[in-house]
């Protein structure tokens, strides 16, 4: 099986659990992410936070808008809070944990796991790109309908020219995208009309990136460098 490729967060670059990933045989890029921590697929993304992240959210009670913000990202997102016993909390009652926890996994099918401590994070994300066969390569994932969020705390919608991507579109694929070398947001946009998705793109020889209004050779080449973790000539 082909190597797994993963998205990982620059502000996860030098953690341990990102050393595992790549000591695990898994070829991972660093990306300024808009939300989340981990993309495992086309539109299947990962939030990483530790327990007292969690509690401290819950506390603030931003964990909500966090969750709702997270789903809008990500057609399949997951959540892994890691540390001992995260449900539990001498400042917080049971009750209002597990009004979150029920609000994520049951009404806005977001699913919760947890983990003991950075290493078996890092073999948690290993296993499932792993389920998908190879990482980026999976089949993307859409949802068959929209879900309905059953009264939800109220939060401002997300204004076009403010919270998206600086083209109106949202995808989190052009976020990503405009990250790589010589790629702003409309060239981004460019790239995933032309290739459909992240899968093809990061599969893409120089040759076929050229194909791309806008993509001269230097930056055919800059780009191909990057993806295959490899220097331009």
């Amino acid at each position: 099986m082909d190597a797994l490729k993963l998205i990982i967060s620059t502000r996860l670059k030098g953690s341990q659990v990102a050393e595992v990933l790549e000591e695990l045989g898994t070829e991972v890029k660093y990306v300024t992410l808009r939300r989340g921590d981990f993309v495992l697929a086309d539109q299947f993304g990962v939030m990483y936070i530790s327990k007292d992240d969690f509690v401290e959210r819950i506390k603030k009670r931003t964990i909500y808008r966090d969750i709702l913000e997270f789903k809008r990202e990500f057609a399949s997102p997951v959540v892994i809070i890691e540390g001992e016993d995260p449900f539990h909390d001498a400042f917080l009652d049971l009750a209002t944990i597990q009004g979150v926890v029920l609000f994520a996994s049951v009404l806005n099918r977001v699913p919760i796991l947890t983990t003991v401590n950075d290493v078996e994070t890092a073999q948690m994300i290993f296993m499932i790109a792993a389920q998908g066969g190879s990482g980026l390569m999976w089949q993307r994932v859409m949802p068959t309908k929209e879900d309905n969020v059953l009264n939800p705390p109220p939060i401002p919608p997300i204004v076009p020219g403010e919270n998206d991507n600086g083209n109106g579109s949202g995808d989190p694929r052009v976020s990503i995208i405009a990250n790589l070398p010589e790629v702003g947001p409309s060239l981004a946009e460019g790239l995933l009309s032309y290739f459909g998705s992240l899968s093809k793109l990061f599969a893409a020889d120089i040759k076929t990136l050229r194909k791309v209004e806008g993509i001269g050779p230097k930056r055919a080449e800059k780009i191909f460098a990057f993806l295959n973790g490899s220097e331009a000539a």
